[in-house]
């Protein structure tokens, strides 16, 4: 974001049933772009919804386990801030849980359109070793009029680093980093997230249209400067902050070649209870 986060707020507590019948409320920048965030990426002329709490397509759920993702041990497809690009077959889809608990829905719209997700400050009380709430993702190239595999698209994953309203992101670009495996659970596709040469998330799975994952911020706690005022790196111990997550397809051919063709982008607000 180019005047970084902003905390004009438009709060949900009153309008928010309103805003998600159907699941079809959707967030939009002055611009008229979709879930807009003037940083200066290519929205392709973006003008799509962002669905609040959608219920991802049933592509998108395991085979083995309608109603559930693909990645992980029982993580519902529900309640998903959601893109989708019906005539490109594409959904992008990234929800805030509690760890190994329930789904946590957005709280509200600011006023540049980004939704806003309030996650609970602290550690996981079963695992002193990671946050208390997890991000998960889900990047889904199997509806109709998608390309035949994850490999016609760039896909970026990009984490703030951040913990105050600015923003610091590890960008994270999706590629092939193994070989799929033969599933069912793991269901490996063969696809994780890379910096440069570094294999940063190299356990997605999915399948060779869909990759999926949830991560905790204790997974970067020590590349986060909680505490700039102090001399030194100040691992980041999961206390209030606010983090942006943007999720993103760029077409590689065709015509809609090197321009998005859905984004998601969130800003979790960890807050003390």
């Amino acid at each position: 974001m180019s005047s970084g986060k902003t905390f004009s707020r438009l709060l949900l507590a009153g309008s928010f049933a309103a805003l998600t019948v159907a699941t079809a409320a959707f967030a939009h920048d002055g611009n008229g772009n979709g879930n807009g965030n003037g940083d200066g990426h290519d929205f392709g002329n973006n003008d799509l919804p962002l669905y609040l709490t959608r219920t991802l397509d049933a592509t998108a759920q395991d085979s083995a386990s309608p109603g559930n993702l693909w990645v992980g041990s029982g993580i519902p497809a529900t309640n998903f801030l959601a893109q989708v690009n019906t005539p490109a077959g594409i959904e992008l889809a990234i929800k805030g849980m509690i760890r190994q608990g329930g789904d946590i829905l957005p709280t509200y719209v600011d006023g540049d359109g980004i939704v806003h997700v309030q996650v609970p400050s602290g550690a996981q009380p079963a695992n002193p070793a990671r946050a208390a709430w997890n991000f998960t993702y889900s990047v889904n190239a199997s509806l109709p009029g998608a390309a035949a595999t994850l490999d016609a698209y760039e896909a970026h994953l990009q984490i703030d680093l951040d913990p105050s309203e600015g923003t610091r992101y590890l960008d994270l670009k999706l590629a092939r980093v193994g070989a799929a495996g033969p599933g069912p659970e793991p269901d490996t596709n063969g696809f994780g997230w890379v910096a440069g040469n570094t294999v940063v998330i190299g356990d997605d799975e999915g399948t060779q249209r869909v990759t999926q994952n949830s991560q905790n911020y204790a997974f970067y706690a020590s590349i986060i400067d909680s505490d700039r005022t102090q001399q030194g790196l100040q691992p980041y111990t999961f206390g209030p902050a606010q983090f942006d997550v943007e999720l993103s397809l760029r077409a590689k051919f065709g015509p809609m070649r090197g321009r998005d063709v859905a984004r998601v982008h969130v800003i979790f607000d960890v807050v003390d209870p």
